[in-house]
């Protein structure tokens, strides 16, 4: 099952009998190790630019794992505001599992 090929009878009675969670942590993987890993390249790299150019544009100093955190509190809020926004608690999952791989990055600083 892919957006370019509808789900089946199989597929729509798995999809019935899997709790949520785990339907958005497929979802989150997707996201992260499919079209989002393709455009904008591996996450622990991506978040590094990111944390280079808010730090030369703010002079502050955070490191990608925070940059990641940050990204964290954006959906925990937006979640607060709408909480049965599904893609809120997709991009969450998928930013926890981001978040790990900085700080293995970073050296479990």
């Amino acid at each position: 099952m892919t957006r370019d090929h509808p789900p089946d009878d199989d597929d729509i009675l798995r999809i019935a009998a899997t709790p949520h969670r785990a339907l958005l942590l497929e979802e989150a993987i997707t996201a992260t190790c499919g079209d989002r890993n393709r455009d904008y390249g591996e996450p622990v790299e991506n978040h590094e630019h990111i944390a280079r150019i808010f730090n030369a544009w703010t002079g502050h100093d955070l490191t990608a794992r925070e940059v990641v955190q940050v990204l964290i509190c954006v959906k925990m809020a937006r979640r607060t505001t709408s909480p049965t926004h599904r893609d809120s608690y997709v991009d969450s999952m998928a930013y926890a599992g981001i978040e790990y791989e900085t700080a293995l990055a970073e050296g479990g600083k």
